[in-house]
């Protein structure tokens, strides 16, 4: 049933192009999760003087409380019956992916970009990435575009259904909590150093395992797409630690060397410069034709986690 699920869950992101509008609405389960945890935030900050308890006391509330909802929503599908059960668990492994809409908003960008709308191509990159757009160049732009497919291919994706052929959609879904916890809390500055701590570190956990295996995934991909399968592969495991994060320089290595490219450099965060280190042998990407590649690399690692992971559903 996990396997069926999860194929079903991805063709249903690759082939209906629903997800761009659901994420926009106040319905998609994300923004209960995002308002949950806001009135949290301010619960426990008033509740607890100790911002390191409140902050793992604000992880635990939120990943409990998703995992027992999603549990007993599937629980009381499949009493209803085995059909509105199956359509549950689909649904909760749908709405904790997010390959086709990222590929999507990639190639919007890319569009904006070959029209001379750099504009408008910042004002869209803005919307999948946490760095400052407003005054950034267009290689600039092109870089940001390309490192944001290739890590949240991990968090949209490859994450998800890893923890989906675990426990299917009631644990997916609680893998997607514990990323939101980490977007909105995990940062390191004077509010969340302590706050946040929790939260970051047991993303970082969860993240530990997918990260790793990306690397291999991408590999195959670009072997498949014909880019550079022994960069991304080698490149990959040179530069995966290279990165602050535990996770984060994985896939993003993986792709510089698949792309023949240089990925990391200066990026601006509220006015603050953060060099992060850098990633391949390439220079940097300039030319806006390095976006559709990337996104085709996003969409075929994306299908290589979803045939993974369907199969490993049968023996997990």
């Amino acid at each position: 049933m996990t396997a069926a699920a999860i194929a079903s869950a991805y063709l249903l992101d690759l082939a209906t192009g629903l997800a761009p509008r659901i994420n926009a609405t106040e319905a998609h389960p994300v923004r209960f999760i995002g308002r949950f945890i806001s009135a949290e935030e301010t619960f426990f900050r008033r509740a607890i003087p100790n911002l390191f308890l409140g902050g793992a006391l604000l992880f635990g509330l939120t990943a409990g409380s998703v995992l027992f909802v999603c549990v007993v929503a599937e629980k009381a599908a499949f009493a209803l019956h085995p059909a509105a059960g199956f359509l549950m668990d689909v649904t909760l492994v749908y709405f904790s992916i997010s390959p086709e809409t990222l590929a999507r908003e990639g190639m919007k960008i890319y569009g904006l970009l070959k029209a001379g709308d750099d504009a408008g191509a910042r004002r869209t990159l803005s919307m999948i990435v946490g760095r400052d757009t407003e005054k950034m160049p267009t290689g600039e732009a092109i870089r940001a575009c390309v490192e944001t497919l290739a890590e949240n291919g991990v968090d949209g994706m490859i994450s998800p259904l890893f923890f989906a052929a675990i426990g299917g959609g009631p644990l997916a879904m609680t893998y997607r909590a514990v990323n939101t916890l980490d977007s909105m809390v995990g940062h390191r500055d004077e509010r969340y150093e302590w706050f946040g701590k929790v939260s970051a570190r047991l993303d970082d956990a969860a993240n530990f395992i997918p990260a790793r295996i990306s690397i291999v995934i991408i590999t195959a991909a670009s072997f498949i797409l014909r880019l550079d399968a022994k960069g991304a592969f080698f490149l990959g495991l040179r530069d995966r630690l290279k990165h602050p994060s535990p996770n984060s320089a994985h896939p993003e290595a993986a792709f510089a060397g698949a792309l023949g490219v240089g990925l990391g450099g200066a990026n601006y965060y509220g006015g603050i410069r953060d060099e992060k280190p850098r990633l391949g042998d390439g220079p940097p990407p300039s030319d806006v034709e390095t976006i559709p590649k990337a996104a085709g690399l996003l969409r075929m690692t994306a299908l290589l986690t979803c045939v993974l992971f369907t199969a490993a559903s049968f023996y997990l």
